[in-house]
């Protein structure tokens, strides 16, 4: 597969009810659907695309301080060290 620093190549398969089928170019049979509001507009089936991903950490350090919070909350008046949670 690709390294971090070049695009994963790919193909429209074809397009079925808002959706793409996607699939990876080098050969490995890995397909995805993906909703054509997330592809640039006018794609066609036999489109080639080059996928890169990258990491977000500023919304990872979001999600961890929400999560935090949800704890504190929950934990409000009990045992700051509790891991379990009746709901």
């Amino acid at each position: 597969m690709s390294n971090n620093d070049e695009p994963i190549r790919a193909f429209v398969d074809r397009i079925e009810a808002g959706l793409a089928v996607i699939v990876f170019s080098d050969g490995s049979g890995v397909q995805f659907d993906l909703p054509l509001q997330y592809l640039p507009p006018g794609i066609e089936a036999g489109d080639h695309l080059a996928i890169v991903f990258q990491l977000d950490p500023e919304s990872r350090a979001a999600t961890l301080q929400n999560i935090s919070e949800l704890k504190r909350q929950l934990t409000e008046g009990g045992d700051p060290q509790q891991t379990e949670f009746k709901l």
